[in-house]
């Protein structure tokens, strides 16, 4: 289901896109187990779909191997509008929710290409053009683990704001 309660707060597809493209920090939901587990990650978006890289073993790898239904979270808390009575205060605030599918990417040259991207946006689009093939194919982090990359295909989303006009 897809449908807000407030209406009135929908945003529109191109305030969820440049939401989408611009945050910083996404947050990932996952269940295992009838266990939830939510994780905060880099990430991109592009083509409808969220890419991003995490280590080859780990929590958020078991989770997604056993059970690839996913949720995607990204948020921006504006400010809190005061009000005389404590409980008369607003959050000024805009998010954006979506459920979708993650796999682990296998091929090298869509690994290539979503760390191209992962890159190009927290470095910049020259450092991402020193992102190679066999780079991908063989980096180690310090720790020694692989980077393994996600893509996450969206089947649906919302976005919703609250930004009260002033007077």
């Amino acid at each position: 289901m897809n449908v807000l309660r407030r209406t009135d707060r929908a945003m529109t597809d191109l305030e969820i896109d440049v939401m989408l493209r611009t945050a910083q920090v996404g947050r990932l939901g996952l269940c295992h187990d009838n266990q939830p587990y939510v994780v905060p990650l880099n990430f991109v978006y592009e083509n409808a779909c969220v890419y991003a890289h995490c280590a080859e073993t780990g929590t958020k790898i078991d989770y997604l191997r056993d059970n690839p239904r996913v949720c995607f979270e990204v948020d921006e808390h504006i400010k809190t509008a005061t009000a005389p009575a404590p409980c008369d205060y607003e959050t000024v605030y805009r998010s954006v929710i979506a459920f979708g599918r993650a796999k682990i990417l296998t091929a090298i040259e869509e690994k290539t290409a979503a760390l191209k991207l992962i890159v190009s946006k927290y470095a910049g689009p020259e450092q991402a053009g020193n992102v190679t093939n066999r780079m991908v194919d063989s980096y180690k982090s310090p720790f020694g683990g692989k980077t393994t990359l996600l893509e996450i295909t969206i089947d649906r989303m919302t976005g919703k704001h609250y930004e009260p006009q002033q007077p």
